[in-house]
């Protein structure tokens, strides 16, 4: 399909009249740039084509909203960089939740197979405790947020509170967590942990 050399402001308005010839030409003019710049912000070839894919959907679902007096290139890349924006914090958000969990903890590097079966359920249970010991408000922002990924003002539109209080209580239950943890991982530890640093003394006493 070739470039027929109507404005990006003409094909956006076929386009909101159900023009799907002028959606594809549209999208055939700015594809390239936006991957390479979707690339640059992501720095994954299938991710960036996901959010150019997105950004275009955005494109065609607003395209009546469109102010045919603004260029049209600055508009569509605030839309990728935005949509890229949040697919990076969505990976920290995942990153920082590995983190809490420990799913490879040193303690499970050095542990004989069984026992590591037995210190990732110990984690579990662990966690489990610190969970119910946060309060409702708290365990609901950082399971929506943090586990199930919704943006925090989902949340709080959601649950009729304000984003920062929001970012309050999933800082808290984070917090919280990680004390947890870190006390579930130190020395000498639960009864559990020492019964199995006693055997390993034992062992090799």
């Amino acid at each position: 399909m070739k470039d027929d050399g109507r404005s990006d402001a003409t094909l956006l308005g076929a386009t909101a009249r159900g023009d799907g010839t002028a959606f594809a030409v549209l999208v055939r003019r700015h594809i390239r740039a936006a991957t390479l710049l979707a690339v640059q912000l992501l720095g994954d070839v299938d991710d960036a084509e996901d959010i150019v894919q997105d950004a275009f959907t955005v494109v065609h679902r607003k395209a009546r909203a469109f102010d045919a007096e603004r260029p049209f290139p600055p508009w569509f890349f605030a839309i990728v960089r935005r949509l890229a924006a949040n697919k990076r914090s969505r990976a920290l958000r995942r990153a920082r939740l590995l983190r809490i969990w420990r799913w490879r903890s040193a303690a499970e590097s050095v542990a004989r197979p069984d026992d590591a079966g037995l210190l990732a359920r110990l984690d579990a249970a662990a966690v489990g405790r610190a969970m119910e010991d946060l309060s409702p408000m708290q365990r609901a922002c950082f399971e929506l947020t943090a586990v199930r990924d919704l943006s925090v003002e989902q949340v709080a539109a959601m649950h009729g509170i304000s984003e920062s209080t929001v970012r309050q209580h999933v800082f808290r239950a984070r917090a919280a967590l990680r004390q947890a943890l870190d006390g579930f991982n130190s020395t000498p530890g639960t009864p559990a942990q020492r019964s199995i640093v006693d055997t390993r003394h034992n062992e090799h006493g």
